[in-house]
């Protein structure tokens, strides 16, 4: 039966539930109907919201055995089953928050262009699940065999001491979440767009700040898991665990629906702004010829991610037109300038850097008109 701090640990942890479950079918709708990019990242969001589910499973489970209690209040029987449920359920914490800051890294490799960046997110996510990996396999062989660390009916030998290895996850999973969180002011800050757009999106992936402050905290409550009360001792490491992870998730999941938050506030769909990044075959607004001899090039618009690579230096929302007319001669050659050969195709697939920066072109899309550069060169003989 609930009692105790455990009432208090379990409604804060259905809390945490029930809000960063609100982001799980809102990310699907906007990756699949709104930005049209459905991504690993968002299975391993996902599969970070399932382990936040059923690590507060287990902890419901243990409270109804004593769990929030001193455990000189329970019997022994009672006393074996909270620990147990509780270290069942501490296991998947310990492996969520690493699959839920691994959602993040997914991410932001799909939206950053420089080797550097890439390689320094590979390095925090596989460091980061291969600490999270070790510390749930320490936490159940610390004492052989296992069930002597829960029931000290069974007779058993320590192994090693588990506290270092989850204070080391718990300070490695706050250092991810700071860089995370700053990482996208280095490579956003370089975006040629509005000031305020800038700080929006730098702002919306930076929320990770707040899951590296819990993290500190749940890090520095880790004392609890070599405490003899130990049912009582733990539940603020429990607790804060919870908020982690459900902030790590919520961190994550903000910046992902922010087109479908732009949809509804603007009522624009981001493919219908990601057009302007799309080819262009339009011969009838060309340069002016006679005869059958005259021809046409076909125009490309710079798509976004092209423009990235390049070094951002172009103004995202102009489209450069160039049609070249020539006149065929028996030993006529094309003089006009070749933009197909330099230029490439965007993909009618919506990448996540479009997605993001794209939002800028709907703000301004009153200025549409006004802002196109056409220019035509032609090339006459008399």
């Amino acid at each position: 039966m609930l009692a105790g701090q455990g009432v208090k640990t379990v409604v804060v942890m259905w809390v945490m539930v029930a809000i960063s479950f609100i982001f799980v079918p809102l990310r699907l709708y906007t990756r699949i109907f709104i930005v049209r990019a459905l991504g690993m990242d968002d299975h391993v969001f996902n599969l970070g919201w399932v382990f936040l589910f059923l690590y507060t499973v287990f902890i419901t489970i243990a409270g109804k055995h004593g769990f929030g209690q001193p455990i000189t209040s329970l019997s022994l029987d009672e006393a074996v089953q909270a620990v147990y449920m509780e270290m069942i359920g501490q296991t998947f914490a310990v492996l969520g928050m690493a699959i839920a800051k691994l959602s993040l890294g997914i991410f932001l490799l799909r939206i950053v262009v420089k080797q550097w960046h890439r390689v320094s997110i590979w390095i925090a996510m596989v460091s980061l699940s291969i600490v999270s990996v070790m510390t749930a396999i320490i936490f159940w062989i610390q004492r052989l065999p296992s069930q002597a660390i829960y029931d000290p009916r069974v007779p058993g030998r320590t192994i090693v001491i588990v506290t270092p290895f989850s204070v080391l996850l718990g300070s490695w999973c706050a250092a991810v979440d700071f860089y995370f969180a700053i990482l996208p002011w280095v490579f956003i800050w370089a975006l040629n767009m509005r000031f305020k757009e800038k700080m929006t999106i730098a702002i919306s992936l930076s929320l990770g700040f707040i899951a590296g402050i819990c993290g500190i905290i749940r890090t520095v409550e880790l004392g609890g898991l070599s405490s003899a009360n130990y049912t009582e001792d733990t539940v603020a490491l429990v607790i804060w665990s919870a908020v982690e992870l459900a902030m790590t998730l919520i961190c994550v999941g903000i910046p992902t629906v922010r087109p479908l938050y732009r949809y509804i506030v603007h009522g624009s769909n981001v493919q219908e702004s990601h057009e302007l990044y799309k080819r262009q075959d339009d011969s009838s607004g060309s340069g002016s010829g006679s005869g059958s001899g005259s021809r046409t090039k076909p125009t490309f618009a710079m798509p976004m991610r092209n423009l990235g690579r390049m070094g951002r230096k172009d103004i995202l929302l102009t489209t450069l037109t160039t049609t070249t007319t020539t006149v065929d001669r028996p030993d006529a050659n094309d003089t006009g300038p070749d933009w197909q050969g330099r230029s490439s195709v965007a993909s009618p697939k919506q990448t996540d850097e479009e997605a993001l920066v794209a939002t800028t072109e709907e703000e301004n899309s009153q200025y549409r008109d006004q802002i196109r550069i056409r220019q035509e060169v032609h090339v006459e003989r008399n």
